[in-house]
This record gives C-alpha cells, structure tokens and sequence, in this order.
C-alpha cells in the first residue's frame, strides 16, 4: 500500500534546541484596552500610514518567527505590545520608529539561526511559497540593524507557536488542519482605534502567512493593508464599522470566510427552503400556507430582492459568481420583523402578504425538506439510481451496492451538505466504481516552521482503506452522474472530484462555490471570521478555489421551471441516463 508523505518533521524542523532569552523583559502594559486614538487628521501626516503599515508587517512577522512565542513558561501578550508601540511609531521619523521595532523585538530574547538543519529537512517536500518577504531586506524601509534581525529569525530555532497548532483529521493518512488558538476575542467590539487596528493586523498576518489561497484575494493583499489601515483606525461609528468590516471580509474572496451579514437585513427568515434563478428567489418549500412552491418572493418588509442582491454584491464574502446565488439563498429572505410584508408574484400577477417569520437559520438552505423525508437512495424511472448526499450514510451503502448492477446510471445529488461526514459516499468509489486508489487532488499544507511556505501532496483515495478497496473486482457499467450548484460547496466539492476520477462520471448543473479544503476560524475582537486553510487543486494542478469543479454539461434552472415546480437539473440527468 503506497504511504503519503507524512509532514510532522518539517512542522517543527526548528525546534532542536530551546532558545535562549537573555535580553530585558518585552514591552507588556498592564491595560486591557489600547487607550489609542487616531482621527482623520492623524493621516495627514505623510507618515502615519507608512509607519502604521511597517508596524504591521513587523509585529506580524515576531509573533510567528520568534521563539519566545513558542515559550510554555513565559507568556508574552502580544497584542498589548502592539498597543505599547502605536502611539511611539505613528508619528515617528523614520529612524526613531525603526529603532522602536528594533528594541521590542530585541527585548523578545536571543534565539539561535539554523538555516541549513531547516532547509536540509524541507528538502525532500514541494514547496510553495506564498508570503513575499523581501520587505525584510530593506534596508531603506527598516535599516540594517532591524533588516538583519528579521531576516536571521525567519530560520530561528523553535517549536510549536502558542497561537498555532496543526492537527490531523480522519479524512484519509496525510490530512491535516490549521487551528488559531490563545488569541484574546475581546467579546465587545468597542470603538477603539488600537482593537480596530487589532482587527486588521491580526487578520492581515494570518492570511498573509497561513492562507494557501492569499494570491486569490479581491485585491493585492499588501493594498488591503494600505487601504484599510487610515479607513479601520478612524471609525467610531459601530455601524459604519460592521459595514467596514464585512467590505474587509470580502476582500479574502472566499466562501468559507464567515462575516454575519444577517445582521444588514435582519435575524428572522420566512419560513421558506428557497431556490433561484436569474438573481431571482422561489418557494422550494413552505411553511407558510399562503405561499406554494414556485411563487416568486419579490420583495420584503418594502425592500425589492434585487436591492438586496446588490448589497449582499457588495458585503457578501465569496469566491465566485456561484457563491453569490448561494448568499442569496442565504440571507434574501431574512427579516426584522415577527411577521414580514411580502410581495408574491404568482401566475404573472402580485399580490402583497403578511406572513409569519421564523428564527434566522430555523430552515436551512442546504437540505429540501422534501429529501429529508425520503430514502437518501432510491430507484427513480427506468431503473435509474438517485443518491441525496445530504442524508446518505454508511448504513446504505450495502444496499447500494447490492442494487447497483441492476441499474442503468446512478445519480448523485450533490446540491447539498452532508450531515453526516462519513466515508460513506466515497467508499461507494471503492466498492463498486474503481479497482485500484487513484489521485483525486493536490493540497497545500502549512509548514508551521516557516511560516508563508506550504507543502504540496497528492492524496490518494482509498490509502489505508486497502479493505474496501478491494472488494471492487468490477467497476460499475453504467454511467454515474453528478448534480452540482451553488450549494456544492467544500465537502461536496471534494466528493465530485473523487466521483471525477472515475471514467463514467458525467457533471452537470451549474458552477459549484469554489470554496474547497477545510476552514480555519480566526478569532478577532468582538468578531469571528474563517478563511479556506488547504489548498485544494485536480492531479494536474487546475485549481479549484474560485473556479470550481469540472462541469461536463451546464444546466441552469430557469425562472420558468421553477415557478412550475420542476427541477431542471435531475430532468437533464434522467434524459441523459436514458442514453438522450
């Protein structure tokens, strides 16, 4: 059985020896809040920004290169540091701003260099890096005496970062996973120029190190820094700053970042599973009596779904075009209200209802409530399979299996989430589709010794589940066909690119979130968010995070069949199992 490249040497290849701290103790004030203020006029001045930026980059870059944060004994608070150094360096020269970075970072304690012992254990990986540090090198922008220090601690010797840990998961030998840990949340946002400068540089160096997708983001990550920097450090309005907040959560350009843009429209919901189409909301299912499947929700409490379409356009984090229909789906019919004004269209005519709201998240866009009451798989017309992947578990894959030969095609729908995250749908690959593992994709990994370097891995399916691997002698004659939207999101993602791997797989539907590889949730004042911490590409390298996966046939719902009650996408596959 072929074995995956396992990464725990490299995740603390500096760690061979304890570092030594001889210097002073660090900078570490006693105030739970920054007691730091900055206004518009503050901006004024030529080197505010500069200074507020290069403070960024350096608090960053120690706190995850410096031993004395991988210290179990001597605990530094990092984030009262940045609030000690923002007023010494918001206004300083150029010259007293770099000998303060240089004095805190000297005040962290000794550590010792080995660059060759680490560069000796990442040889045998493929590496990718992704943080571009030839900032540290500037000699201009820091002088030499602070350049030479941040460059020598990038190979520091170290262990396990007290802010970062890296895990495996039960999804197959090599998986692993990145947590944030230790970080103070601060549970209040307050108005506080130093918590809000917080907010942003802690979010600004977690993905500028540990993000696999950084080159994706809405724009240059570095210009994010810059233009949120003056816009975060001068908002007082809590408001205007939630507002700013979202607009930052946007900028990762990922559908795994978490921002509760519920709170722009209302944390109550029609009691509606709804579907779309055309930026357009229909009743899959309610219930409310007063609305049917295929009405068309068109407005709320006297807001026009198209005007909200184009503010979630506007806050909604995503990754594509997919994800947007999938944040409408979401958050187009919440509410403030007990009971919601609704415009209805039916049969071409409007009429106006008062209907009865729900607790934001009482139905969930991801399952049909239909499904829900059904067998998870099922003979549908024509001896053709159908797999709902939201409700399929271990339990029924005997029965599948059993069934299968006297199929003509299988259908798996993969317009949902699965409850329950067992191999189950995957293992169906290795009884009754392939015959040997194969390839599905590459990840990126963190390597936690160097942090903005990932390691690349291909990821075998069946590895270690020699047992069910086995049991296929022959594949499956019929043809396997995967439904797919906006709703197929990271999990699902990752299962059609298994199914993919399989010659009688077709895809069909339309594209997919393009949000794969597992979150990783950053804890930020008053504020939570997440980002995508693997990188997820095909065998090739074709990536998959904003694109999506593979589509064979597109197949878009349309307005028309919606408010006839068909579903558009499963007609297309049954013509297509029928050999149409």
């Amino acid at each position: 059985m072929r074995t995956l490249l396992l990464a725990a040497a490299m995740l603390t290849c500096l760690a061979a020896r304890p570092a030594l701290c001889r210097n002073s103790e660090p900078i570490v004030p006693s105030a739970p809040l920054s007691n730091f203020t900055l206004t518009s006029a503050d901006f004024e001045d030529p080197r505010t920004l500069d200074n507020l930026e290069t403070l960024c980059r350096v608090w960053g870059y120690a706190k995850y290169h410096h031993p004395v944060f991988c210290d179990t004994l001597r605990r530094v608070d990092v984030d009262s540091a940045l609030f000690v150094l923002l007023p010494r360096v918001v206004h300083a020269d150029r010259e007293t701003r770099n000998r303060h970075l240089l004095d805190w970072v000297r005040s962290l304690g000794d550590y010792t260099p080995n660059r060759v012992e680490c560069e000796q254990a990442l040889a045998p990986y493929d590496l990718v890096e992704t943080a571009d540090l030839g900032w540290t090198a500037d000699t201009v922008l820091l002088g030499g005496e602070l350049s030479k220090l941040l460059q020598d601690l990038r190979y520091a010797e170290r262990g396990e970062n007290y802010y970062l840990r890296m895990g495996t998961m039960e999804n197959g030998p090599g998986y692993h996973y990145l947590s944030l840990r230790n970080e103070k949340s601060y549970p209040t946002q307050q108005m506080d120029s130093g918590l809000n400068l917080l907010t942003l540089f802690r979010l600004w160096n977690v993905i500028e190190y540990y993000a696999p997708n950084r080159s994706l983001t809405l724009h240059p990550w570095e210009e994010v820094l810059t233009s949120y920097i003056p816009r975060m450090g001068v908002e007082t309005d809590p408001v205007r700053f939630s507002r700013l907040y979202f607009r930052l959560i946007r900028e990762l350009n990922d559908g795994h970042a978490y921002a509760p843009i519920e709170m722009l429209f209302g944390q109550r919901m029609l009691p509606v599973w709804p579907l779309q189409a055309d930026g357009r909301l229909f009743v899959g299912h309610s219930d409310d009596r007063a609305l049917k499947r295929g009405d068309e929700v068109v407005a709320i409490d006297g807001e026009p779904l198209s005007e909200r379409l184009e503010l979630l356009r506007e806050y909604a984090s995503r990754s594509n075009e997919a994800s947007l229909r999938q944040a409408l789906r979401y958050y187009g019919l919440c509410t403030r209200r007990d009971t919601a004004e609704v415009v209805r269209r039916r049969a071409g005519a409007c009429d106006t209802l008062r209907v009865a709201t729900v607790p934001y998240g009482s139905v969930s866009p991801l399952y049909d409530p239909a499904q829900l009451v059904q067998p998870p798989f099922r003979l549908l017309a024509d001896s053709v399979g159908y797999i709902y992947a939201g409700t399929f578990t271990r339990e029924h894959l005997a029965e599948v299996v059993q069934t299968l030969p006297r199929t003509r095609a299988l259908i798996i729908d993969l317009r949902t989430y699965p409850q329950n995250m067992d191999i189950a749908l995957t293992a169906l690959i290795g009884r009754s589709l392939r015959t040997e593992p194969v390839v599905v994709r590459q990840a990126l990994y963190q390597t936690l010794a160097l942090p903005g370097l990932f390691f690349r891995q291909e990821q075998w399916l069946f590895e270690d589940f020699g047992e069910v691997a086995a049991r296929c002698t022959e594949p499956y004659k019929g043809r396997v066909i995967l439904l797919v939207d906006e709703l197929t999101q990271s999990n699902p993602e990752f299962k059609a690119m298994a199914f993919q791997s399989c010659p009688q797989t077709l895809t069909i539907g339309s594209s997919t979130s393009g949000a794969t590889g597992s979150i990783v949730w950053i804890p930020l004042p008053g504020q939570i968010t997440s980002f995508s911490g693997v990188g997820v590409l095909y065998p090739d390298g074709t990536p998959t995070q904003t694109v999506g996966v593979r589509l064979d046939v597109e197949v878009l719902p349309t307005a028309e069949g919606l408010q006839a009650g068909r579903d558009e996408v499963l007609e297309r596959a049954l013509s297509l199992a029928a050999g149409d």
